[in-house]
């Protein structure tokens, strides 16, 4: 690569980190004062929806566990129809007769073969006396068996009537039971949501800070009378939030960031302050509908001067719910001085956002400390 292709490259890096960095100062910018433009849903009564139907399923399932059902139908091995008892095996009148002649003849020797002939004969008579009791033995059994199963079918038949005869009264019992809890909810729904029209401060205070957990400016509920709100805001210091450059044009229409004067860094604070300021309150009416105004203090902790590394105030409003429309304004800074009560102290020629001497104030002044 020959010097000049390096020396190309080099300018295309820095003119490519120079478009980003103006892309990220126009949306730092942007950021800055553009809080108050976001919307807040408003807090609207809940209402519930119906309970769920009731599924029968699991009732029944339960009512049939309580009959025995699952144990029944597992003793009896199917629940379709009545139980029949096997036949009774076979009786091996064979197996018998060979049985007895061996027994009967192991003591007669075999020349002594006409006792050996009378000995079978007994021995069949025997086997087949044999061969008849266990016939009826195995008739007995499969009877008794038999009489078993009649027993368990007609106890699952039972235990089937009366599951279907009670799971009528248990469904109608769940769906009343849900029913009740769900009235039992919206009560509590609509006694909170009283209460937060009420301005209830048990209620209101912490609705809006979990609502003014996520700003990016810190906020808190501090008081709630009557139809009034208190609210404390924390907010940054210029050094460090509004950036020393900003967008420009040269000459010849590029684009390129020029470092700020000290005015232009103030204002540019002061429609920060302001956008933080407006979303806050604009927050609060849709979070509270039994709000009709909102004392607003902002502190921040000084960076520079006697006071550094304390809190201090920098500003305090009031904003009423009829008459304000602030959080559609195009110079937020601006709507700080229109509000009712507010105390802001723009220092100097070139506006710097100073703290506030809240000796007439002892309200606010008690608040901060």
């Amino acid at each position: 690569m020959t010097a000049r292709s390096i020396a190309t490259r080099e300018r295309q890096l820095r003119a490519a980190q120079r478009e980003a960095d103006i892309d990220r100062i126009a949306t730092l910018e942007r950021t800055l004062v553009d809080a108050h433009r976001q919307s807040f849903p408003k807090a609207q009564r809940r209402v519930l929806p119906p309970p769920e139907p009731v599924d029968a399923d699991p009732i029944r399932a339960a009512l049939e566990a309580e009959a025995g059902i699952p144990e029944l139908t597992r003793q009896l091995g199917s629940e379709d129809s009545p139980p029949v008892a096997p036949e009774p095996e076979p009786v091996d009148r064979y197996e018998l007769m060979r049985q007895f002649r061996k027994r009967r003849r192991q003591e007669i020797p075999l020349w002594r073969i006409r006792d050996q002939i009378e000995a079978a004969r007994e021995a069949d008579r025997e086997a087949e006396e044999a061969a008849a009791r266990e016939v009826s033995e195995r008739k007995a059994a499969q009877e008794a068996e038999q009489r078993r199963l009649d027993g368990l079918w007609k106890e699952l038949q039972q235990a089937r009537a009366s599951v279907a005869e009670d799971l009528p009264g248990r469904i109608a019992a769940e769906r009343e039971r849900r029913e009740a809890a769900c009235a039992a909810k919206q009560q509590e729904l609509d006694e909170a949501w009283g209460r937060l029209e009420a301005n209830d401060p048990e209620v209101t205070l912490p609705a809006l800070n979990r609502a003014f957990a996520d700003n990016e400016a810190p906020a808190e509920a501090t008081a709630c009378e009557g139809d009034r709100i208190t609210v404390v805001m924390r907010f940054s210091s210029p050094e460090s939030i509004v950036p020393e450059r900003k967008r420009a044009r040269t000459p010849t229409g590029k684009r390129t960031l020029k470092k700020r004067t000290k005015t232009e860094i103030n204002a540019l604070y002061l429609d920060a302050l302001g956008s933080n300021v407006l979303a806050t309150v604009k927050e609060a009416f849709a979070v509270a509908p039994g709000t009709q105004t909102v004392q607003l203090l902002v502190v921040r902790r000084e960076a520079e001067g006697k006071n550094a590394g304390q809190l201090a105030a920098i500003y305090a409003g009031e904003f009423s719910r009829g008459g304000y429309d602030g959080a559609r304004a195009n110079a937020p800074g601006r709507a700080l001085a229109l509000a009712p009560a507010s105390m802001l102290n723009l220092k100097g020629k070139t506006g710097q956002v100073a703290p506030l001497d809240l000796k007439e104030r002892p309200e606010l002044a008690a608040l901060l400390a």
